[in-house]
């Protein structure tokens, strides 16, 4: 009989660690172009599940960031959210996080409930001028380009919510498997802030259709440098008949493939 080891086989409990707990519990540096705006409250309202509520601004905030967590190579990160509210606590719900590893997509969705999915993500600097890319399956779907014009007033160390909801597919097609609101907290420690004067582009796409999510007023366009630590928890479990029909947000329906490609917005 063979003595090797076989990596499938179980794991003694010293070695059943959850890695992506691991890995987000060490602050996890990042350089990050921001970029806020206002759309329409109506849109905010109609792409929010039940329980969240559209926060007091129809705000979006659109990050495309460089990450770099010990022990693994940098890559790509990108988060686009609406503002919202849970009761008396807000934060930012995410319509769209690609990432460009697969283990950041994984990791990410199986243990916090973020609806990542694999794209391509550019987040370049010479100097002063700034570009950040996200493109999908072949769509371009965001980019912002600008030149950094000076530095801004480092914030105070914050915690800022984002509201995920974990779940799956149920594996016979009817419905979802336990649904709960999670509470994704990022401690965040600002390191550097710059301003930059820039523009946003949303590219249209049949899976990813950020830009339905109009902008009607850019508040502003930055630089950072940050480390972060990441601590996710379970707020509540809720009815899967609030999230039905909002699971085409997290799961790609192919068939839309074959729409047309309208050109992208420029503003």
């Amino acid at each position: 009989m063979s003595t090797n080891v076989i990596r499938y086989g179980p794991r003694p409990p010293e070695a059943r660690v959850d890695h992506e707990i691991d890995a987000t519990k060490a602050p996890i540096a990042t350089e990050a172009v921001t970029v806020t705006y206002l759309t329409d409250p109506e849109i905010v309202a109609v792409v929010l599940p039940k329980p969240l509520q559209p926060a007091a601004e129809p705000l979006v905030r659109i990050q495309l960031q460089r990450v770099q967590i010990e022990g693994r190579p940098p890559f790509g990160s990108a988060v686009f959210s609406v503002t919202a509210r849970d009761g008396d606590r807000e934060g930012d719900y995410p319509l769209f996080m690609p990432q460009s590893t697969e283990q950041s997509v994984t990791g990410g969705r199986e243990t916090f409930g973020e609806p990542k999915k694999l794209a391509e993500i550019a987040v370049e600097r010479d100097a002063d001028r700034v570009t950040a890319t996200v493109a999908r399956l072949g769509y371009p779907l965001i980019s912002v380009a600008g030149r950094v014009t000076g530095e801004l007033e480092l914030p105070p160390d914050q915690v800022n919510t984002e509201f995920y909801f974990k779940f799956l597919r149920a594996p016979d097609g009817d419905g979802i498997t336990d649904p709960h609101l999670v509470y994704g907290e990022y401690h965040r420690h600002y390191e550097l802030l710059e301003n930059i004067e820039g523009t946003l582009e949303l590219g249209e796409s049949p899976l990813d259709p950020v830009a339905d999510i109009v902008v009607r007023e850019v508040r502003s366009v930055t630089w950072c440098r940050r480390r972060t630590v990441q601590v996710g928890r379970i707020a509540r479990q809720v009815p899967q008949e609030w999230l039905l029909p909002y699971v085409h947000q997290r799961y790609d329906d192919v068939a839309l493939l074959a729409a047309p490609r309208p050109e992208p917005t420029r503003v």
